[in-house]
């Protein structure tokens, strides 16, 4: 038997979506070079139903094919593989600090996947599985703050950062995924003339007259922490919630709803880039956060809190 062990931090329930909604699985599941396309997932969430993954990489593919023997959410999740016989079982532990202690058990595993070189494989799919839940839950964090501090104060018509729009537009601006489906956002990118910024406008100043019931619910919404931008991946849907959530923040005047780690990760976003993201020039630029420990470059310096540091570079700030 071979036993991996990881400590994901990230509550139990997200964790248990990831390891069995096709769409979660297939940002993450497979060694490190290898993908899971969404359609080559089918997941039958019962004992009995079938659990198949096509993983395709630069030197080919794998299917695997198998069986669930048991299905106990949010703690137990096993599955068989009749052509090999390997029997893998996954349990999944709240540790009551809003992290998960996840264990995993393979039972009679094939020779050729207990190589040095399998197992360093097996492992890197473990990183991208633990990533992708932290990245999530940082989203989701960040929405269900926001939403609690609409919930509480009269923010919806003070302006944002965002020039042009109040905070009920910014809001109707990210919860646009939950109401758009593709075929809907291809009407929209249509009647837009092909120009996104024409119909971010739009839906954003259309759909802020919706009730602020149904916009915060949709802040709410695990639709909404799950979405990814075309092109963008996980790396874009985090920097979009933060980057709209100090766009409301910052304009008010309070602390930062989203986490200090999202934060400090959408720095290192937008610094890797050196700027180049929003057209923000940091040639002879050094960043020195004045909440953290966090600096980048070298050269005039730039001292300001993380936030701000933020919307200097998505462009907000001068």
């Amino acid at each position: 038997m071979i036993i991996s062990r990881r400590i994901l931090r990230a509550p139990r329930d997200l964790v248990w979506r990831c390891l069995t909604e096709p769409a979660e699985l297939a940002r993450f599941w497979g060694p490190a070079g290898m993908h899971t396309p969404v359609d080559g997932i089918v997941v039958e969430l019962r004992p009995g139903g079938r659990f198949e993954t096509l993983m395709i990489g630069e030197h080919g593919s794998h299917r695997m094919v198998a069986t669930f023997t048991e299905v106990v959410a949010p703690a137990t999740l096993a599955w068989v593989e009749p052509a090999s016989g390997m029997h893998t079982t996954s349990t999944l532990t709240d540790l009551g600090d809003g992290t998960t202690e996840l264990v995993i058990q393979q039972r009679h595993v094939p020779e050729a996947m207990r190589t040095p070189e399998s197992r360093a494989g097996f492992l890197t799919s473990l990183d991208k599985l633990e990533q992708h839940v932290i990245t999530r839950h940082r989203i989701a964090e960040t929405y269900h703050a926001l939403a609690g501090l609409l919930t509480a104060g009269d923010f919806w018509d003070s302006p944002s950062l965002c020039e042009k729009w109040l905070v009920r537009h910014v809001v109707a601006h990210v919860t646009m995924p939950v109401r758009l489906t593709p075929a809907l956002f291809g009407a929209e990118m249509a009647a837009a003339g092909g120009d996104f910024t024409v119909l971010s406008d739009t839906v954003a100043m259309r759909d802020a007259a919706l009730p602020t019931a149904d916009l915060l619910a949709q802040l709410r919404s695990p639709d909404l922490h799950a979405w990814q931008p075309p092109g963008g991946g996980a790396v874009g849907a985090l920097s979009h919630a933060v980057i709209h959530s100090l766009d409301v923040t910052l304009a008010l005047g309070v602390p930062p709803v989203a986490p200090a780690d999202a934060v400090t990760a959408v720095l290192d976003q937008l610094t890797a880039s050196r700027g180049t993201l929003f057209g923000v020039d940091l040639t002879g630029t050094r960043l020195e956060a004045t909440d953290t420990t966090w600096t980048w470059g070298d050269g005039r310096v730039t001292r300001a809190d993380s936030g701000s540091l933020v919307a200097f570079l998505s462009g907000r700030m001068p």
